[in-house]
């Protein structure tokens, strides 16, 4: 006997719309729980995406931050005749950093800062006063490439 004889309505005692519906069920609970395990996954997904772009947005400030302070602290030592070897070791580590995780404008921004801070320390720029406004514009455009790339609006 064959397939088809066994499932034949006119053999007694089978029900094919029972078969049939038992079949359809259980296809039917493999189906929804397929699509609510799909589901799942894509909402877990997207929730771990946007914990990672959260934390690298907070070290991407953090860098920045450390970044520009170091800056400053260089620059000042420099101007009054401080100390500033530890700030140019902090700055050297934040800039490196820094060109690891930050877009290509902030790369490209921070480039002329970090120059400038490198020729004040190596005695290339004797005049820092004459040097302090095209560092302080290099500065703002760095800023403004940091705050863009963070979506931190300035109003």
């Amino acid at each position: 006997m064959g397939w088809s004889l066994w499932i034949s309505p006119t053999r007694p005692g089978v029900d094919v719309v029972a078969i049939v519906g038992i079949i359809a069920g259980v296809v039917g609970t493999l189906l929804g729980a397929g699509l609510g395990a799909y589901v799942t996954w894509k909402i877990q997904k997207r929730q771990l995406e946007h914990e990672d772009q959260t934390r690298f947005h907070e070290r991407r400030l953090m860098v920045y931050a450390d970044f520009g302070g170091a800056c400053n602290e260089v620059m000042a030592a420099k101007r009054i005749g401080g100390s500033w070897a530890p700030g140019l070791t902090r700055l050297n580590t934040s800039y490196q950093t820094l060109k690891l995780i930050a877009s290509e404008p902030v790369i490209k921004a921070a480039g002329p800062v970090h120059d400038t801070i490198a020729d004040v320390v190596g005695d290339k720029i004797a005049d820092i006063e004459a040097a302090m406004p095209q560092y302080n514009v290099n500065m703002n455009a760095l800023i403004d490439a940091m705050r863009t790339e963070l979506g931190v609006s300035k109003t």
